[in-house]
């Protein structure tokens, strides 16, 4: 019998509370809401692949269980590296396999309460990942559908990055396979470009973090950093577009602001207070006031001193 058509003889899930969403509130992916329950269990990780519930329970033993989306939405799929099937590890999960399409409708916290499925996960076998270093994850930023970025952090705020790819497989693998990232698209370009052709205003900033935070505007950024922004793929999908530049407000940032301003002379430039990025004056004005100011934003054709921008952001 295969994975996709064995069925489990227990139906744990029928007897759970439904939650209901709130108004507005997105339903999680399926392989987010699966990614959660992991979480939620105290599972470990290494990059992308967690502690597989159905055999990481004794000894030392890697990571093997990658959780990825399957092409055209159309659910979630998993694959442990060291041969546990997929219905062992459902099974262990407490779920079916028609829940890789559709996951029960309760927040991942909550089923792993109400199925008792928390407990404590033997240590992970050493490798060279950050996260054997003291670091932790912070996030995901992805670049299309085949890259992604993961920010991770210590907790003396020292932060590494580290990129992984889809393979041929559709597995995701540690670096960019080859791929440069000049050759990378946009941060969310594909939201961007919805958002231009709707005539809405793009900020563009120099972090991912900054692009995150700043939460009901339209952001973007590129892979690389200030000191390599991709100036072809930049003019190819903002040109014409209501793009105001916020750059870092140090040396680095306002360097980078030129060479911006050069490649987008129709773009508007806001610069909070020195030391500050996107986030920063973000989180100091708040959304309504940092709204106001990307409204008021100069051209970069007609920008006079920094100074100029500086007055802006107070």
């Amino acid at each position: 019998m295969t994975d996709t058509e064995a069925r489990t003889t227990t139906s744990p899930t029928t007897r759970l509370p439904r939650q209901r969403s709130s108004p507005g509130t997105p339903t999680p992916s399926p392989e987010h809401w699966l990614g959660e329950v992991l979480a939620a269990m105290g599972c470990r990780r290494t990059g992308r692949k967690w502690q597989c519930p159905a055999h990481g329970h004794t000894g030392l033993h890697s990571a093997a269980l990658a959780l990825g989306r399957r092409d055209g939405d159309r659910g979630a799929w998993l694959h442990c590296h060291a041969g546990c099937s997929v219905t062992a590890v459902l099974r262990a999960l407490g779920l079916r396999p028609n829940h890789l399409q559709r996951p029960p409708r309760i927040t991942p916290s909550r089923y792993v309460h109400l199925r008792g499925l928390r407990r404590e996960w033997p240590e992970l076998k050493n490798s060279d990942h950050p996260e054997t270093a003291g670091y932790r994850h912070e996030a995901w930023h992805r670049y299309g559908p085949d890259h992604a970025k993961q920010r991770l952090r210590r907790a003396d705020g020292s932060k590494t990055m580290r990129w992984e790819s889809r393979n041929a497989r559709g597995e995701w693998v540690p670096g960019l396979l080859g791929t440069r990232e000049v050759d990378l698209p946009l941060y969310r370009e594909d939201e961007v470009r919805m958002a231009a052709a709707a005539g809405e205003t793009v900020v563009l900033c120099e972090s991912e973090s900054s692009c995150d935070a700043l939460h009901g505007v339209y952001a973007t950024t590129w892979a690389g950093g200030a000191g390599s922004p991709p100036v072809e793929t930049l003019t190819r999908v903002l040109e014409g577009a209501d793009v105001v530049i916020l750059p870092d407000h140090d040396d680095a940032g306002l360097a980078c602001l030129d060479r911006l301003v050069a490649a987008l002379p129709h773009a508007r430039v806001l610069v909070g207070e020195p030391g500050e990025d996107a986030k920063d004056l973000y989180d100091r004005v708040g959304l309504d006031r940092f709204l106001e100011q990307l409204a008021s934003a100069p051209t970069g054709e007609t920008r006079g001193e920094r100074q100029d921008f500086r007055s802006h952001a107070g």
